[in-house]
């Protein structure tokens, strides 16, 4: 555990006391989180935030009745006029076809556009407002049966963690750092691509991918391309002795890359030890080895290392495509896992923050402050080590790795509703550039 305020912190641990048994209810939460707000840095932070950036909408699709239409894409930009329009989401069709389709996008996004793709790859686009328009119609083209120079890729998302969860954290959000993207590569298959950017944790951290609302069972398969793995590194398998934060149904999540969840829901097993997937080379005696802190400094040294990030795509083949249209990255749940206090608890994002998914745990809430944070870029700055992100410290505004005025994190921390572009605002000497 980071060094927060690590004196008074102690202390209120040993008032709670540490050797209380690992059941669910192991802490007196309202005692605790009385206690904690003493200690916590944090002080001014919107009551209602949901500390989301996205939002998600359900279209109704109206292909035309003429033509061959293969697949309907969203995307963040006109693909004719730009070079780097992202996917938001993407369905199969045919001609006629009327159907629903699930979407999120980033909440600073006024305009999106419509492509209809057909079996040669021309695109036929509209523009539309997501916020007033529902129903897309394709009857006021923008760009009319135009092959692209390029293909738009899938909108990536950047996942931060803060590991400490269920006491306060130091705020860098770089504990462990995954970039996801969601792609639609078959009527019955969808493509997952993770890439382990940083890994600023301490200790032991395992990772999964939810997918809420998705049952186990509709799930025929899932397989990695080039049958890559993190637990897999440099011809090593992760070490048995080593599979300590996943207790239960070790086989199943070190063997396999699907794992039911405790009501049934489909779970993408990721990784056992953030530090083993980076891919470097670690000496492991007994269980244990020397944990170093990748890309969180600027500055390279024998503890804080630099690494090219590992990316692996999972392939998802689903049983029906009946329900595909409507899997958004809303509901994409990436969360970590860390043994604390002799229980397992699991780090999501705010939304899901009190939904168990492997491990049963009391919850925390804390000043209703978040562990995790979804920033969709592809190309977001995370804190370097140890540097807050730029919440509102004792009534300061200009503090933190993003604080530039009127685009503050501890802006947007405050009033849920302003500085929604803050992420696209980095202090460069407070951020990890790459």
């Amino acid at each position: 555990m980071k060094q927060l305020q690590w004196a008074a912190f102690a202390a209120i641990l040993i008032m709670i006391g540490m050797n209380v048994s690992c059941t669910r209810n192991m802490f007196d939460v309202d005692k605790y989180n009385a206690l904690v707000d003493s200690v916590s840095p944090v002080d001014t932070v919107d009551e209602h935030h949901t500390w989301t950036l996205t939002t998600s909408k359900t279209l109704q699709i109206q292909a035309p009745d003429t033509g061959d239409v293969q697949k309907v894409k969203i995307l963040t930009a006109n693909p004719w006029v730009t070079g780097n329009a992202e996917v938001v989401a993407e369905a199969w069709a045919s001609a006629g076809e009327q159907f629903q389709m699930q979407i999120t996008y980033p909440n600073i996004m006024t305009t999106l556009y419509a492509a209809l793709v057909d079996d040669e790859g021309r695109y036929s686009v509209v523009q539309f407002d997501p916020e007033s328009e529902s129903l897309v119609t394709f009857s006021d083209l923008i760009v009319d049966h135009e092959k692209l120079s390029y293909e738009p890729q899938p909108q990536q998302f950047t996942y931060c963690f803060e590991e400490e969860y269920p006491t306060p954290g130091d705020y860098d959000y770089n504990d462990v750092v995954l970039r996801v993207s969601q792609k639609r590569t078959g009527e019955r298959e969808l493509r997952f691509t993770v890439q382990l950017a940083a890994v600023g944790a301490s200790d032991q951290v395992a990772a999964a991918i939810r997918l809420a609302g998705y049952n186990h069972s509709e799930i025929e398969s899932v397989i990695t391309v080039d049958s890559l793995s993190f637990n897999r590194t440099n011809g090593e398998d992760f070490p048995d002795q080593m599979k300590t934060v996943i207790t239960k149904e070790k086989t199943s999540f070190y063997e396999s890359f699907l794992s039911s969840g405790l009501n049934g829901e489909a779970v993408i097993n990721l990784f056992g030890d953030a530090h083993w997937a980076t891919g470097d080379l670690l000496e492991v005696n007994y269980g244990s080895m020397k944990r170093k802190k990748y890309n969180v400094s600027n500055t390279a040294s024998a503890d804080k290392p630099q690494f090219v990030p590992r990316t692996i795509t999972y392939i998802v083949t689903f049983k029906s495509s009946a329900n595909l249209n409507n899997l958004s990255m809303d509901q994409v749940d990436p969360f970590i896992l860390r043994m604390y206090n002799g229980a397992i608890f699991e780090v999501h994002q705010y939304a899901f923050q009190n939904t168990p998914v492997l491990y049963d745990y009391s919850p925390s809430t804390i000043k209703n402050l978040p562990w995790a944070l979804c920033v969709p870029k592809k190309d977001f700055h995370w804190p370097i080590d140890g540097k807050n992100i730029g919440f509102i410290m004792k009534e300061v505004h200009t503090y933190g790795a993003y604080s530039t005025t009127g685009h503050s994190f501890g802006e947007w921390a405050m009033d849920r509703t302003r500085a929604l572009d803050w992420y696209n605002y980095p202090n460069g000497s407070l951020v990890f550039l790459f």
